[in-house]
């Protein structure tokens, strides 16, 4: 018999940026988004950044729920804070969609590499946000600075205006 190397308990598979979770929305005493937990081998929990983030892309294209209910074989029930967290993610993750498909490539070469152009500071923004939706909210001006200090890693001239531009697409802006 031969031993595997690795770890013996099965981890949570890997979830991409923009996958959403199985859902329902219905209307009992208010919006409420039932997501369906018995799929994932994930835990299904507010604080795991997988299912955070899950919820977030179920949440922008959709209603703001004031309940979000995990299902799983026990339900949790989320509502309060915890929710308006993830409508705040949710806003700012579609203002960022939105943003990307609108803003036009640049035309000269430099620019299309340059990290400091705005089609690359808005796919920063949203990759940052999806990374840890809850620390993107609590706290977007640490993930705005490491933002600007990558992008300024190769800096030209116009580097300043063009970071300037990207970071004005978030709809946390007024926290820098």
């Amino acid at each position: 018999m031969e031993h595997k190397n690795g770890p013996t308990k099965k981890l949570a598979p890997a979830i991409a940026s923009d996958a959403r979770c199985p859902h329902i929305f219905s209307e009992d005493c208010g919006i409420q988004l039932e997501i369906n937990c018995l799929e994932c081998a994930g835990a299904h929990d507010l604080e795991n950044r997988k299912c955070l983030t899950g919820i977030v892309n179920v949440v922008s294209l959709g209603a703001e729920p004031e309940v979000i209910i995990l299902k799983r074989f026990i339900h949790k029930r989320y509502r309060g804070a915890s929710v308006k967290r993830i409508a705040s993610a949710a806003a700012e993750l579609s203002a960022l969609n939105r943003a990307l498909d609108s803003v036009e490539a640049p035309s000269d070469k430099q620019c299309q590499t340059c990290p400091a152009s705005t089609q690359k500071i808005i796919a920063a923004l949203k990759r940052s946000l999806m990374e840890d939706p809850a620390g993107f909210v609590s706290s977007p001006a640490e993930a705005f600075k490491e933002i600007e200090s990558h992008a300024f890693s190769r800096a030209c001239e116009k580097a300043r205006a063009c970071v300037n531009t990207g970071l004005s697409y978030s709809t946390l802006r007024r926290y820098r």
